[in-house]
């Protein structure tokens, strides 16, 4: 039952991200309307990316015994909520700050499967998590070329 709930939790995690993004294309062509979703946009982005900086730093550390070093994924785990946190200290630059946001789910991807590879996470966590993770980059990949 612990991984379902999982995975329910985080497929409704996605709602803010496909609400705004469909909120985006059909609302009314007003510039100052699309710089407000795309602001709610990040803003839900760099929270979501630190939780999930949060939920590696406690599969490290509850896997500690199992890894040589915890210092390196450590500090992997915290880059994804420090490249979210940059992306909203450049919203004068849309076009950054949506690719920041990228690079930080890419970068949570890439500590979810070094951690995996180290046995620190299950595979069913991976397994629940990249498709999340890809989607929002799809969705922000698209904010992104409009």
């Amino acid at each position: 039952m612990g991984q379902r709930s999982f995975l329910i939790l985080g497929t409704l995690g996605l709602i803010p991200f496909v609400v705004i993004f469909a909120a985006y294309f059909i609302s009314p062509p007003e510039e100052k309307v699309y710089e407000f979703l795309i602001y709610l946009f990040i803003a839900y982005a760099a929270i979501i990316a630190s939780f999930l900086g949060g939920i590696q730093w406690g599969m490290i550390i509850s896997r500690a015994d199992l890894l040589f070093n915890i210092g390196f994924p450590l500090t992997m785990s915290v880059v994804p909520a420090l490249l979210a946190w940059s992306a909203l200290l450049v919203l004068h630059s849309l076009t950054f700050s949506l690719t920041l946001i990228i690079a930080s789910f890419v970068f949570a991807t890439i500590t979810d499967f070094y951690l995996y590879n180290k046995k620190a996470t299950p595979y069913w966590f991976l397994n629940m998590r990249v498709p999340l993770s890809v989607l929002v980059v799809v969705l922000t990949f698209i904010l992104l070329i409009q």
